[in-house]
Order: C-alpha cells, then sequence, then structure tokens
C-alpha cells in the first residue's frame, strides 16, 4: 500500500494554486536556492535563478490548467518525495496552438531551516501508462 503523507502533497498542491493562479513569486518560494526542474521538451534548468525566469516566462505566455494524482508520498527525516501522474494544458494568451502535456512526475522535497518543505528536484515525463484524455483533457 502506498504511503501519501499530506505535508508534502500539500506543498504540490499549493504550487498547482499558485502556478494557474500567475502567483509568480509563491511558486518561486517554493523552490531551493539549488533546484534543479526537468520538464517535458525543456533542458534541465539549474537555480533559483534560472527557474524564476523560466516560470516568469511560462506565466506570461500561457494560461495553464494543472491536474494532478498523487501515487505516492513519502518522508524520511529532512527529505521526501511526491510521484504520481499529471496533465496540464498550457494555452498561449496570443491564440496559437494549445498544448497539453501528460505522464509521470517525481519531486524530491527538502525541509529548510526556516521549517517549510520547499522542492529540491522537480522532473516529469511522458508516460505510456497515463492516459491522455483523463482527467481534464477533452472533458
Amino acid at each position: 500500500m502506498s504511503k501519501l503523507n499530506n505535508e508534502l502533497i500539500a506543498v504540490i498542491e499549493d504550487w498547482v494554486k499558485a502556478y494557474e493562479g500567475d502567483d509568480a513569486e509563491r511558486v518561486i518560494d517554493l523552490y531551493t536556492a539549488d533546484a534543479v526542474v526537468a520538464v517535458q521538451g525543456r533542458a534541465t534548468v539549474n537555480g533559483g535563478t534560472a527557474i524564476a525566469e523560466l516560470l516568469r516566462a511560462s506565466l506570461v505566455k500561457y494560461d495553464r490548467r494543472v491536474t494532478v494524482r498523487f501515487d505516492r508520498a513519502e518522508r524520511e527525516a529532512n527529505w521526501g518525495y511526491v510521484y504520481g501522474r499529471s496533465w496540464i494544458t498550457l494555452t498561449p494568451r496570443d491564440g496559437s496552438v494549445v498544448t497539453n502535456l501528460f505522464g509521470r512526475f517525481i519531486v524530491v522535497l527538502r525541509h529548510c531551516e526556516d521549517g517549510k518543505w520547499r522542492i529540491f528536484m522537480d522532473f516529469d515525463q511522458p508516460s505510456a501508462d497515463v492516459d491522455p484524455t483523463k482527467p481534464h483533457f477533452g472533458s
């Protein structure tokens, strides 16, 4: 049976709300200064400054819809991870073609000195076992 640590899941849920809500500063605060992000179709981004630049560019360009389903969320001491499935719709604000991304993600979190859990590594990839029509594409 999978374990689901609600404290870690809350960080991912906060990320989704902030990302969909154009709240760049809130999303940026959810990452450690030395974080690594690897998203579908893009080069790996290293460090808080580079992640902030990528994020701000995305927030200006797209309206976003994100759905996640959690399969595992576990922690040990100051480290934790969340593993699951995601569906992301990126709708360009200039009216160009909509992009639908879906697949598996794994996020590694670190419990920081200020008492907050923050994202240290954020990886997602396409996955054949994730149905592209669910839960929100085409509905």
